[in-house]
């Protein structure tokens, strides 16, 4: 009867085994004597004996009979399941299925209940979707089932806030597990396990994805990763499913992980030897005793945690598959790997078997001679090959966990107070950035901290102003949430520790731009964009890609390039004059989507001053010109750009520079020649000289500077030199009265306006229109090297020196700070280690600038024109 089994030479004699060795089997075949023949049939042939969901299905509604209720379709199910455990349970005792074969199918086969029930569950209550997804985590979601295992599950739903939705997926789910749980009067399917969904048991039965998703960036501890890298979506709503496992790759497998996860680890194992493994179980327990399963799935999933993300072919669920992908990219040596598969499937086979016999979850050696021996005897073992093999895998397994896992205590030590001008005040700092909040799981953020203090301290050391920075941090890490990940993140990549202090350090301005927008700084310092340059042209491209309101959208943009460029300023990857031209760029590229958001047809804007030049800097206004007679266009594109909205504003305009310095924005072009053949000031001719095209009507644009060549060539033929240093002469007497000459580093004698009207001065005297200063030195340079030089290094040092002091605020700025811890907080911004050597830099710089314009002022007058 039946055919030849692996350990037995018929089905009857294989069968009668099976039932003396487990008494669960033989009650229910003394329940159900039909079933043998059942039995008998499916296993006779390969093809037979192998089952699954197509199967199972079709027995089911056999079972459950035409029309059957809720009730009676469950009792089908549990009835179902019994048999196809009998069919499992043969299969492994009689050697034709090895452990995993046993194991997969069991997992199948709950797979295939839950499906079910839920499926009941849904149809019960008439929903019309499905409101929920399940999930599967530990042996389960791995597809390593035993024959008495709890399931362990988890509920997700979408993210829908109505109450009904709320009512219909919690009603939902507490059916299902009461279905799964209860025995219907023929015996429970599963003991159900939910503890580890967010916040165990006093989370949500039915959580969101969005609270998922929170939950873990927040408060995700290293057990819970583990246990995540086995979570497998079962049942329900799939697209939930495949949302949820993005998350979970995302959570599992961390970009920076540090080496402490393996002392995590080892604490948890400790605090499992010292508080279940009591007495004589530390022995018996081949689950979580010394050298045991628990010991072999540490280790693998402390490894997937730790080289996850740079090996993805690590990111699988079955222990021994993990395994093996370990030895494949090298991590594990294909020895021990191949050793600890041996252990680990002699090891499960053993717990199937104490578990086949009466069907109860346990995981503890008999202490019975007798029953020992039938245990070796039904894996194949005499009772002595049996002890000598379970000791011998035993303790090659404790002794590598034991090369991985060393507890160490933590080393860290905390942030210096000296380090700071208030100690009491970064005193509190630190202590907030240690806070427990409701978001916050206490173990991991102290954790976290721990490693994250000595490199903290070592970033502050490194800034101007650690008080500033440490308080800034503080606010940064409040907006930011998930404090814990951020710690753990910046602990295992100090440069962008570094980074986010040096940030921190240079504005308080670009600082409150990552305190509104926290995801800023991951965004940047992850993308390639830091290390290039970008045009107008690559502005506009990303700008026309933007979403939904147009006007916020271009805000948040530019507020994220405004972060970018300052980070490009602050790590040197920039020089000041390619900072200018970034800046200038971006500011092109948002009037020109004015222009285009608005139609502004045949208006051309026309650029003066710095942004004429490309030299825009941190907070400047744009100096325009409006060309053309729509003046309503006009209006709304200076509206678009300035106006102050959540986000802030693009820029702001400045049209003082059209004639007469008031009415319309737009003018058109004949307006424009007019003004300046008949009524301009020579001031406004001078001015032309950093006149540029810059957005809008490139026919209107061109015409308009063809006419400025003209005319700027025709009014400077006879340059009135001694009217331009009167000018210059006026506005350092009138400007900032109230300041010292030598704080004023823009308007002063040897400010950098003696460098602008110097230059501008040679270039209407060389008959050569230049907006550029840069450029414009450089013209300088080859027939006066050593002027040039003068004016390059004086240019670049107040300007280097401006920039500093505008990026604090985003504002202009023109005079020194008058406290002396200010000065000296600017020296070292600037490179010098002391006030004083920075103010006899500053001041030398100016005597040359002064020079340096004498001599170019004396030069205009007596060059040839």
């Amino acid at each position: 009867m039946g055919r030849v089994s692996g350990r037995f030479s018929t089905f009857d004699s294989g069968l009668a085994a099976f039932e003396e060795f487990s008494r669960v089997s033989r009650s229910r075949l003394a329940a159900h004597p039909d079933w043998i023949d059942w039995l008998s049939a499916v296993v006779a042939t390969p093809e037979t004996a192998n089952r699954g969901p197509g199967r199972w299905r079709m027995d089911w509604c056999e079972l459950s009979g035409v029309r059957a209720d809720a009730v009676r379709k469950l009792d089908a199910v549990r009835l179902l399941k019994q048999r196809e455990q009998l069919r499992i349970g043969f299969l492994d005792f009689a050697g034709f299925y090895s452990w995993e074969e046993t194991t997969s199918d069991l997992s199948r086969l709950a797979d295939f209940c839950v499906c079910t029930v839920l499926q009941v569950a849904c149809e019960e209550l008439r929903a019309n979707r499905m409101p929920l997804a399940i999930l599967a985590l530990g042996k389960l979601g791995a597809q390593e089932l035993n024959y008495s295992s709890d399931i362990d599950i988890m509920f997700i739903a979408e993210d829908e806030e109505t109450a009904f939705a709320q009512t219909l997926r919690t009603t939902m789910a507490q059916r299902t597990v009461s279905a799964l749980s209860d025995s219907g009067g023929i015996g429970p399917l599963f003991r159900v396990d939910l503890r580890l969904r967010p916040d165990g048991n006093a989370g949500a039965l039915v959580p969101s994805f969005s609270e998922c998703e929170r939950y873990y960036a927040a408060s995700g501890e290293t057990w819970e990763r583990m246990a995540l890298i086995k979570a497998r979506f079962v049942a329900g709503e799939p697209d939930l499913g495949y949302e949820f496992e993005v998350l979970r790759q995302q959570f599992c497998f961390p970009r920076h992980l540090s080496e402490e996860v393996f002392e995590e680890i080892a604490a948890m194992k400790a605090r499992i030897d010292g508080e279940i493994l009591l007495g004589d179980r530390r022995q018996r327990d081949v689950k979580l005793g010394p050298g045991g399963i628990r010991e072999i799935e540490f280790l693998a999933q402390a490894l997937q945690l730790f080289y996850g993300a740079r090996q993805p072919i690590v990111q699988v669920r079955p222990t021994c598959a993990a395994l093996r992908a370990l030895a494949t990219v090298g991590i594990l040596p294909r020895p021990q790997v191949d050793a600890l598969i041996d252990a680990y499937g002699f090891l499960r086979n053993l717990e199937h078997r104490l578990q086949m016999r009466e069907e109860i979850q346990t995981h503890l050696l008999p202490t019975e001679e007798k029953a020992r021996t039938e245990i070796a005897e039904s894996l194949g073992f005499a009772p002595t090959e049996f002890e000598s093999a379970l000791q011998s895998h035993r303790s090659l397994v404790h002794d590598l966990f034991q090369q991985y896992f060393i507890k160490r205590e933590s080393t860290a030590m905390p942030v210096r107070l000296e380090l700071f001008a208030s100690p009491e005040e970064a005193e509190r700092n630190l202590d907030a950035l240690q806070a427990r909040d409701s978001l916050l799981s206490a173990p991991r953020a102290a954790r976290a901290y721990r490693r994250l203090a000595p490199f903290l301290e070592k970033a502050l050391r490194a800034t101007v102003d650690p008080d500033a920075v440490l308080r800034r941090f503080v606010s940064f890490v409040s907006k930011y949430g998930a404090r814990s990940f951020l710690f753990e993140t910046l602990a295992v990549n100090p440069k962008a520790l570094e980074l986010l202090m040096k940030l921190f350090d240079a504005s308080s301005f670009f600082s409150e731009i990552l305190f509104a927008q926290p995801e800023l700084f991951e965004e940047i310092t992850q993308s390639r964009s830091l290390g290039k340059q970008k045009g107008r042209e690559a502005y506009l491209e990303e700008l026309s890609r933007l979403q939904g309101d147009v006007a916020l959208a271009a805000r948040l943009y530019r507020r994220g390039e405004l972060l970018r460029i300052l980070l490009r300023d602050i790590l040197r990857l920039a020089d000041l004059p390619e900072v200018q031209q970034e800046y200038t760029a971006l500011a092109e590229a948002c009037l020109e989507l004015a222009c285009r958001t608005f139609g502004s047809g045949s208006l051309a804007y026309v650029a003066l001053g710095r942004f004429g030049g490309g030299e825009l800097a941190y907070g400047s206004d744009l100096d325009c010109l409006c060309v053309g007679s729509r003046e309503e266009a006009a209006l709304a594109v200076h509206r678009f750009l300035g106006e102050t909205l959540p986000a802030g504003i693009l820029f702001a305009m400045d049209y003082r520079l059209r004639p007469h310095g008031e009415g319309p924005l737009a003018l058109p072009l004949e307006a424009y020649e007019s003004y300046y053949t008949d009524e301009a000031h020579f001031w406004e001719i001078q001015a032309l000289t950093r006149a540029r095209f810059v957005a809008g009507d490139l026919k209107t644009g061109e015409r308009f500077i063809a006419m400025v060549d003209r005319l700027w060539s025709e009014r400077t033929a006879s340059c009135p030199v001694d009217e331009i240093v009167s000018m210059r002469e006026r506005i350092e007497r009138e400007r900032h009265t109230d300041v010292p000459l030598l704080q004023r580093f823009k308007t002063g004698p040897g400010g950098l306006l003696d460098i602008e009207f110097g230059m501008i001065l040679w270039l209407m005297k060389k008959k050569r229109r230049e907006p550029n200063l840069w450029k414009a030195i450089g013209h300088l340079r080859s027939s006066e090297p050593e002027l040039a030089r003068m004016c390059e290094e004086g240019y670049q040092f107040l300007r280097r020196l401006e920039a500093v002091l505008r990026r604090e605020r985003n504002q202009q700025q023109e005079v020194l700070p008058e406290d002396p811890a200010a000065l000296e907080k600017l020296g070292r911004f600037m490179g010098f280690s002391t006030r004083e050597e920075f103010i006899e830099a500053y001041e030398g710089q100016r005597k040359t600038i002064r020079a340096a314009y004498r001599e170019l002022c004396e030069q205009a007058r007596h060059l040839p024109r």
